[in-house]
């Protein structure tokens, strides 16, 4: 009696556990977990428009970028152009060791960058330091202002303790990030990466200088604010749209994002998903417009991990904007047989510094002009360091049930 008394449950609890683990089991309910959105209606994007805040450094090093049909002139014109039908004001200013205000349209700002009318503006055009430049930048936004800043970004090395001052300027920004995200809560930083013609000087480190004749050169373009506002921009003027006047890459940094998403089966008929040959086939459909990470970083299926490790994502994909589709990309990922899932959570990482910033960094000063920007990779680091608490750029947590 003994033996049959304890028998008993053991075959009712390996019949349980095959219903579970999928021995037995053909379909599952899959569903976003409570406290979590699954709808656009939802939506963090802002509704209202911003301010919008142009900040051209005016430096000598600058110059050069300003020669007849300069990509640097058609995309500032292009871009902010297109901003300015979704902004509530625009505000043109040059920049060095002054915020220098513009005061006439847009049109006749690209056509006054020139050497002869950076010189008239003012201010230190022979040493800017980059630490103060982005100070007075990140001072004159708040939470409803975004700000694009153009800079070739080139740090003026010293002839001595080049390693301590680069160390010094990455402090320095991320100390300014820092600050202005305690204004900001959801402060955003993207950084684009363009190339233009040159025709100029270029300086090097210690005062040499040297002239470069049609050649191209990268410069960057900061867009700063409140990440809602820059995902809202970025909807309604894709960064994409910058390809065709030099773009080259983009990086971005900011807090973690609540995104809306969905979780259905692979043909989006409904939440039961049926086995296939004893795995199941789901799909997430998620908005990570917030995250402003660009399309490379959330397509990379190596940016996304389960809390469970047996679970792997397949493929994530782009939803084409023409669709008008309320989501952004596709997730398919596969939960195989046998694996004890309940609750889940699908995490995008945060992304690390990508390969470009190194590979275009000079940290000597008397490097290769033509390719390579002075102390890039130390600014951009500063950057990423003020955001060295975010462990993800956003989480989908969902719930599994066996039917």
């Amino acid at each position: 009696m003994k033996i049959k008394s304890i028998v008993i449950p053991l075959i009712l609890l390996f019949v349980f556990l095959c219903a579970f683990f999928g021995c037995g089991g053909k379909r599952i309910e899959v569903s976003v977990a409570e406290g979590y959105v699954s709808s656009q209606n939802v939506s963090s994007l802002r509704s209202d428009s911003p301010n919008v805040k142009v900040f051209i450094e005016n430096s000598g090093s600058m110059d050069g970028y300003m020669c007849d049909g300069s990509q640097l002139k058609d995309a500032v014109y292009d871009y902010v152009s297109e901003l300015n039908g979704h902004s509530d004001t625009t505000e043109l200013y040059y920049i060095n060791s002054m915020v220098i205000p513009y005061k006439c349209n847009l049109t006749s700002y690209i056509k006054d960058l020139n050497p002869q009318s950076f010189r008239q503006a003012g201010g230190n055009r022979a040493n800017t330091d980059l630490g103060d430049i982005m100070a007075k930048v990140l001072k004159n936004i708040d939470d409803t202002t975004v700000a694009v800043f153009v800079s070739d970004c080139i740090l003026d090395l010293p002839s001595k303790d080049a390693t301590k001052f680069l160390t010094n300027c990455e402090i320095r920004l991320k100390d300014e990030i820092v600050n202005a995200r305690k204004r900001i809560s959801d402060l955003g930083v993207e950084i684009l990466q363009l190339t233009s013609d040159f025709n100029g000087y270029y300086y090097y480190s210690g005062g040499e200088k040297k002239i470069l004749k049609d050649v191209k050169r990268p410069y960057y373009m900061w867009i700063i604010g409140n990440k809602n506002y820059l995902a809202m921009l970025n909807n309604d003027v894709p960064l994409s749209g910058l390809k065709s006047h030099g773009l080259n890459n983009i990086v971005a940094f900011t807090n973690k994002s609540v995104v809306p998403f969905e979780i259905k089966n692979r043909t989006l008929s409904g939440t039961v998903v049926n086995s296939n040959h004893g795995d199941y086939q789901v799909i997430i459909r998620a908005d990570f417009l917030t995250t402003l990470q660009p399309d490379d970083e959330i397509t990379n299926v190596n940016n996304f991990s389960f809390n469970n490790s047996n679970i792997k994502v397949e493929s994530v994909n782009t939803i084409s904007k023409e669709s008008n589709a309320e989501y952004t990309h596709y997730i398919n990922f596969i939960i195989p047989k046998g694996t004890n899932v309940s609750g889940e959570c699908l995490t995008l990482k945060c992304p690390q510094l990508p390969n470009w910033v190194s590979e275009s960094d000079d940290t000597t000063g008397i490097g290769d002009g033509e390719n390579k920007t002075t102390g890039i990779k130390s600014l951009i680091q500063g950057v990423k360091n003020a955001y060295k608490g975010e462990n993800a750029c956003a989480e989908m947590k969902f719930e599994v049930k066996r039917k």
